[in-house]
Parts: structure tokens; C-alpha cells; sequence
């Protein structure tokens, strides 16, 4: 489909859609300040999607990113697409009033044409920080009109938070365990999340320290890097284990082969690529990992 013919396809969708309710359009600053009502929600990134359903508002999605997939919560939502590959038709199509997107939503000209059909498109910033988590929940709360939900959700996040600082405090080990976060894009190739991504900053919180923090972002696993960073844990998202043959495969990657004495720990995929409100549990998982007895050398 032509660009042209998409933009007709989807005028006339939401042509049709909106005989039945069209509200009155907002003035631009009354609707930056005031809680919106939406009827239909997309999210977009799973950090959105979590604190949508955590805030109790799960029933008004209607359409989910790829990504958002790894909730157990949202897999029987229908799905709009990959977060930076988003279907303008597919969105409109739901009778979508308002998109809740993670900056990484896309392509931009997907954005600029569900707002010129009326879509309400609201995309967050998606920073891998505490700050930034608790944020996101309270401005996703007042925009949805729980307000007194998000306080709850934060409170509960900063006592978890509280209690994984505890935790450390009175860990008997003086020295940190060197993390390497690691997650499998396809059969053949393991990414290594560095410095500023959401692995990382949960390393940080666990009490752990990234055992590969010389860049930012991720970047294909080395064996050269993995024998120099001699990690003491290997953190990966649920989904990675199978494409590599499980832990059996996992100890026969070069450089992870080379490395002695390494172990495993899992989390949920969700809490792997993203900071939500439950956050606390996947920093919970990662002390019990390090606290639960070795099972010999690799």
C-alpha cells in the first residue's frame, strides 16, 4: 500500500468511527494539564504496558506493541506491530482514542498520522532510572484518572527498593558480584547490555555491579570481552535460555566456555527490557540468585 492510499485508508476508518462518539476536540493546553478519559488504549513498549495493568486500567487496552507480548497480562491483546515498525491502519482499526507509546514508538510519520486523524498520541520518556520509572507511573495515573493507584504503585516500588538496599547492606560478601547481562537475538547471536539499559540499571539495584560497562547501550557478546570481564553471574531474559541450548548451550559459547565458576540466573522478560512498577520483584530474583548455592564449576 502506497503512503497516499494508507492516509486514505485511514481518514476514511476514522471517518466512519467517529458518527459514534467523536469528543469535542481539547484545546492544545487544557489537554496537557487535564486527566485523560480514553475509552480505547494502545500501549506501546512494555514498560507502558505493565503500569497500564498495574493502574487497573487493562480492560480499556485494546492493542499492544510486540514487545508488550512478554506480559502475561497482555498476550491476548490483539497486536499492532513492532514498537519502531508500528501500522497506522492496524491502530485505527482498533477504534483506538489514545496511544500511551515509549519513545522508541515509530516510524514518526506513523505518529503524525494517527494524530491527524484524531488519535490522542502520547509518547514517554523511556530512561532506564528509578526516577524515571516512578514518572512514568504517575504521569500514566493522572492521564488515566488513578491517580491514588500510582501513589500506591510507587510506594510499593521505593518500599521494594528499600528492602533490596537492606538486603545488600547486610550481604556477608564484601565484594559485588560481577554481573554480564546477556540476551539472545536469534539462534546465533547473544547481545551484552552495557551501561544505560534497563538490565544494567537492574544489576545496580540488585547490589551487582556490570561486569561490561565500557559503552553504552548493547553491542554484540565477544568471547575477548567476556574472558576479560570474568563475570561472576550470567543474567538473561526467560526467552534467551532455548535459542542457545539452554544452560548446557549456554556453557559452550566461546569466551563463556573459557570462563570457570559462572551461574545463571533468570528473570522475566518484561522486567529484562524495561523498568516498570514491579520492578522490585525482578531485583528481588536477582538477590536470590546471588544468595543461592553454587552448583560447581561450568
Amino acid at each position: 500500500m502506497s503512503r497516499a492510499s494508507g492516509l486514505s485508508w485511514v481518514f476514511m476508518a476514522v471517518a466512519s468511527l467517529a458518527h459514534a462518539a467523536a469528543p469535542a476536540p481539547a484545546k492544545p493546553q487544557a489537554a496537557a494539564k487535564a486527566p485523560v478519559h480514553a475509552a480505547k488504549l494502545v500501549t506501546i513498549g512494555p514498560a507502558i504496558t505493565e503500569t497500564v495493568f498495574a493502574l487497573g486500567a487493562g480492560g480499556q487496552v485494546v492493542g499492544v506493541d510486540d514487545t508488550s507480548l512478554a506480559l502475561e497480562v497482555a498476550r491476548k491483546s490483539p497486536k499492532v506491530g513492532y514498537q519502531r515498525a508500528l501500522s497506522s491502519e492496524a491502530i485505527v482499526a482498533l477504534g483506538t482514542s489514545q496511544l500511551l507509546a515509549s519513545e522508541e514508538a515509530g516510524p514518526p510519520g506513523v505518529l503524525e498520522q494517527l494524530k491527524a486523524v484524531g488519535v490522542d498520541v502520547v509518547v514517554l520518556p523511556n530512561k532506564h532510572t528509578v526516577d524515571a520509572t516512578r514518572e512514568r507511573i504517575r504521569t500514566l495515573a493522572r492521564r488515566l484518572g488513578k491517580a491514588e493507584q500510582g501513589e500506591a504503585l510507587v510506594k510499593q516500588l521505593d518500599a521494594d527498593l528499600r528492602e533490596a538496599r537492606e538486603r545488600t547492606a547486610a550481604r556477608k560478601d564484601a565484594k559485588p558480584p560481577k554481573v554480564l547481562a546477556l540476551y539472545a537475538r536469534g539462534a546465533n547471536v547473544l547481545m551484552v547490555a552495557g551501561a544505560g539499559t534497563a538490565a544494567g540499571e537492574l544489576v545496580t539495584l540488585s547490589g551487582g555491579v556490570n561486569a561490561i560497562a565500557g559503552y553504552a547501550g548493547h553491542k554484540p557478546l565477544t568471547p575477548e570481552a567476556v574472558v576479560e570481564a570474568a563475570p561472576d553471574f550470567i543474567l538473561m531474559p526467560a526467552s534467551s535460555l532455548e535459542p542457545v541450548g539452554g544452560e548446557a548451550g549456554l556453557s559452550r559459547t566461546p569466551g563463556l566456555s573459557q570462563v570457570r565458576g559462572w551461574r545463571l540466573i533468570t528473570v522475566d522478560d518484561v522486567h529484562f527490557m524495561g523498568l516498570g512498577p514491579h520492578l522490585g520483584k525482578a531485583v528481588s530474583r536477582l538477590q536470590d540468585g546471588y544468595a543461592a548455592p553454587a552448583r560447581g564449576s561450568k
